[in-house]
Formats: C-alpha cells, sequence, structure tokens
C-alpha cells in the first residue's frame, strides 16, 4: 500500500475527512509540495506546502493575495495550516476547468482570450489588501541600447538604434504614476489559468502578488498571449507609455542578457523581446524594428 504524504495526514486532520487518493500535478516551478487529493465523500482539493522558509514566506503572500482576490477571481480556500512545520495552503480542486496550458502545448478555444482581458481589467480594480507594494521595474533601455546585444540578438540594425534609440530611452524615463494600488498578481500566463464552466477566470499562483499598477498584469501578459496566437499587443493596450516601455525593456533585456537555459527557452524569449520592442516601437511612433528574429 502506497504510504500517505505526511502534509496529508495534517490536512486529514483539520478537515476530518481522510485523503482516498492523491496525485501530484504538473504544475509549479518552486520546490513547494503539491497535491490534487480526492476526499471521502468524493470531493476534491488542493493542496500546497511548503517546504524551506522561502516557499513559506510565498506561500503566505498566495495566501493573503487569494484572500484580496476573492473566489471571483482566485481558487476558493478551505484552509491555512501554520502550526510549528511549515505552513499549508488548502484550496478547491480546479482540475475540471479548462486550462489553456493544460496539455503541454497551449491551446485556447474561441472566446478564452477575450474573457481572460475581460476579467483582468475588473481585477485591476480589485484593491491589494495588506499586500506591499511591487517595486517599480528597473530602466533598461539606455543600457541595451548603448552596446550591441540587441543587433547581435537580431532584434533591430545597429542603424535602427541611431535613428530611433533616443525615443525609447526618453520614454523609458517617464514616471510611473499609480492614482489608486490595485491587486497585481505578478505572474498572469496561460499555465497560471484556467477557464471553469460559466466563462470566468480563475488565476492561480499568487506566489508574486503584490499592489501595484492597475495595467501591471495586462502589461506583461500581452506579449505572451500574442505569441501563443492573441492580438498584438498595441491593438489592445497604448497607455501607460512609462510602465509599457519599462516593463518591455526588462523583458528584452532578460532575452538578451541572461542566454543561460534550454534552446527552446532561449528561442521564446527573443520571440517575446521582438513582441515587445515591435509594441513600444509602435507606441511612440518610430520606425518598426528591422531585425531578423522570426516572432
Amino acid at each position: 500500500m502506497v504510504r500517505q504524504p505526511a502534509v496529508l495526514q495534517r490536512v486529514a486532520s483539520v478537515l476530518g475527512q481522510q485523503p482516498l487518493e492523491w496525485q501530484r500535478p504538473e504544475c509549479g516551478l518552486s520546490t513547494a509540495e503539491r497535491w490534487v487529493t480526492r476526499l471521502a465523500g468524493d470531493s476534491s482539493v488542493f493542496v500546497k506546502a511548503a517546504t524551506d522558509a522561502d516557499t513559506a514566506a510565498w506561500l503566505e503572500t498566495e495566501r493573503d493575495a487569494v484572500a484580496a482576490a476573492g473566489d471571483r477571481f482566485a481558487p476558493r480556500v478551505i484552509a491555512w495550516l501554520d502550526d510549528d512545520l511549515y505552513p499549508v495552503l488548502v484550496t478547491e480542486d480546479l482540475s475540471g476547468a479548462y486550462w489553456p496550458a493544460g496539455t503541454g502545448t497551449v491551446h485556447w478555444r474561441s472566446g478564452d482570450s477575450a474573457a481572460v482581458l475581460s476579467d483582468l481589467e475588473q481585477l485591476s480594480a480589485v484593491p491589494p489588501g495588506e499586500l506591499p507594494t511591487i517595486d517599480d521595474p528597473p530602466r533598461r533601455w539606455a543600457e541595451l541600447l548603448a552596446t550591441d546585444v540587441l543587433s547581435r540578438a537580431g532584434l533591430c540594425t545597429d542603424s535602427w538604434i541611431a535613428n530611433n534609440g533616443s525615443a525609447l530611452v526618453s520614454a523609458d524615463r517617464l514616471p510611473i504614476v499609480i492614482d489608486r494600488p490595485s491587486l497585481v498578481h505578478g505572474d498572469v500566463r496561460s499555465d497560471n489559468l484556467c477557464i471553469i464552466p460559466d466563462g470566468t477566470v480563475r488565476f492561480v499562483d499568487w506566489a508574486q502578488a503584490g499592489a501595484g499598477h492597475p495595467r501591471w498584469d495586462l502589461v506583461n501578459f500581452l506579449p505572451t498571449l500574442h505569441l501563443e496566437g492573441g492580438p498584438a499587443p498595441a491593438t489592445v493596450l497604448t497607455e501607460p507609455i512609462g510602465l509599457i516601455t519599462r516593463l518591455a525593456g526588462c523583458g528584452v533585456a532578460r532575452a538578451v542578457c541572461q542566454p543561460d537555459g534550454p534552446e527552446w527557452l532561449r528561442t521564446v524569449l527573443l520571440q517575446l523581446a521582438k513582441i515587445n520592442l515591435e509594441w513600444v516601437s509602435s507606441i511612440l511612433g518610430v520606425e518598426p524594428p528591422d531585425g531578423r528574429t522570426a516572432a
């Protein structure tokens, strides 16, 4: 007989229901322990347990963020275990929802991406509770344009930089003004969300959440959505220029300044960098980048 994981014994003692089956879902990049667990009575829950000090801090952030988001935007919380051991978050099991990235390749059904964009708009109106403020993204364009990293990566030519680089640097210096801090998920992407049968979206893995600009999640998400077949970012959002330029610069810098990692990841990052550079060029009204990197 397969021995029941210790964390599920803790969950059972709190819920008063014994786990009948459990399996590890293929999700998450941290070392946190994860289980989808069927309980007596044919209900099921998702269990996420910290395994060290870092994952404990991230899980506490997730707990606070999910509480701020409510079960309209996040999984419903079943229990929070915080005894002498590392904490455990127990939420509803959303395995039965539609996960665009749930099959190993991303597939957006008709209407799915529009539902996500609509719900991100609604999420941007949610107050952040007591979550800490997210730091402004760093300014990266000046250092990127001062070298040949963009041309070597095939994103644009040196002549394009000479003609248009100053506009990007100027936009990068614009302040990021927040009239009203919003709840920011911090890592919206196709494998961190699902669509439930009523057509609304639930976002998961809130470990990077915080208080920030209402458009933060949308700006971060649009390049990836475009790469997965969605609309070009400039057709969806052209403001605020400062935030778009800053986050785009961070995305480009990640692609050209951190070349380590598997080949598929480097390819994806370069494709996203091209999308980001095209987006910034479009909203600033400068020439389209003339690089060779294919999107």
